[in-house]
């Protein structure tokens, strides 16, 4: 008959291995993913391609500027080439975000321009930061609890190594009160039968 040893220190050992191997493998992968993010939110990659864009759209400003054609604010979208010089100039604002409307989203002209700005705007940068940040703080604290869960027999032993001398001081110094107790308590005893 063979023997089955399902405890043993070998079989322990190799199981506190893994687990901590695992838990420095979700700490790795983790934060490479949240610092990419991180990263990502924090350079703006997209800029040149806005700038290009941006170039593109001062280009066909200045040449419907040059073909005298006047800004209008009130501009409809049947006035030609002074509703494309109105689009063109309120989408390069820099004091108001006109990208953020539908008219100049879904525009022929500034349609890429406002994607791309969008892209690299404050609210996509602080959003890519933001989840970065969250998938590092998780993966510290799932990493954390795994490799807790593959030492608990290590922090268990510490724990009961650290409080045993307290233990044993303080029964050396209770010990002769409770011996002194003790007697008092049987000589009580045994005066009470006596009487």
């Amino acid at each position: 008959m063979e023997e089955r040893n399902f405890l043993n220190e070998e079989k322990y050992k190799r199981s506190e291995k893994t687990i901590t191997f695992v838990a420095v493998l979700i700490l790795i992968v983790g934060l490479c993913v949240g610092g990419f993010l991180i990263y990502r939110g924090i350079a703006k990659p997209g800029t040149a391609k806005v700038e290009k864009l941006q170039k593109e759209l001062l280009a066909k400003k200045a040449d419907l500027e040059s073909k005298g054609v006047e800004y209008n604010s009130w501009a409809k979208y049947t006035d030609g080439e002074e509703y494309e010089l109105k689009i063109i100039t309120d989408a390069l604002d820099p004091s108001f975000d006109n990208c953020a409307f539908d008219e100049y989203k879904n525009n022929a002209i500034t349609k890429e321009y406002c994607a791309a700005r969008n892209a690299t705007g404050e609210f996509a940068s602080t959003s890519q930061i933001m989840i970065g940040a969250f998938i590092c703080i998780a993966t510290l604290m799932i990493s954390g609890f795994v490799l807790t869960f593959a030492k608990q027999r290590k922090i268990l032993a510490f724990q009961a190594q650290s409080a045993m001398p307290v233990a044993k001081e303080g029964v050396e110094e209770i010990a002769p009160s409770l011996g002194k107790a003790a007697k008092e308590i049987s000589k009580g005893v045994k005066d009470g039968f006596k009487e």
